[in-house]
């Protein structure tokens, strides 16, 4: 179970109070950003109801990993590599959303091709399209790409 972002916050106080006692400076500097970066983890924890788009679940990611790299303990290490996966879980169900997005996309493509109606054949044909650019508009999202496949810089 993760710590919660009251321990995570006791955590980085004490670390920040170890810091006065430190032999040296590197080590006084080494504590502080330890404890600066407990203390973001725990202000994430307490927006975890929020829902978080793509590129704040990369940010996430991204500062989890360099959380993991410089940490001191275990217990810290542990809770990190959990908060880590849930973020990758998260972007594995959105990758898995994309793939689904397409399929339907064909589904609909074939189905469309299937059907004699022109009207019906091109709203089948416009819904196929727009699942493809929520496809196309995630995976950008998840790539970090500015603008997805087709689509102009502005």
């Amino acid at each position: 179970m993760l710590p919660s972002p009251a321990e995570l916050r006791e955590l980085a106080e004490r670390i920040r109070a170890a810091v006065s006692h430190a032999p040296t400076d590197e080590m006084k500097q080494s504590l502080a950003a330890y404890a600066f970066r407990l203390a973001q983890v725990a202000e994430q924890l307490e927006r975890a109801d929020i829902t978080i788009d793509t590129l704040v679940r990369r940010a996430n990611i991204d500062r989890y990993q360099r959380l993991l790299a410089g940490a001191l303990d275990e217990r810290t290490r542990r809770t990190v590599e959990a908060l880590l996966g849930q973020e990758n879980t998260a972007r594995d169900n959105e990758r898995r959303q994309i793939e689904a997005w397409r399929t339907r996309a064909e589904e609909l493509r074939a189905a469309a091709d299937n059907l004699p109606a022109p009207s019906v054949h091109e709203s089948l044909r416009r819904a196929a399209q727009n699942l493809d650019s929520m496809a196309d508009h995630t995976e950008a999202l998840l790539t970090g790409d500015p603008t997805a496949p087709g689509e102009q810089a502005g």
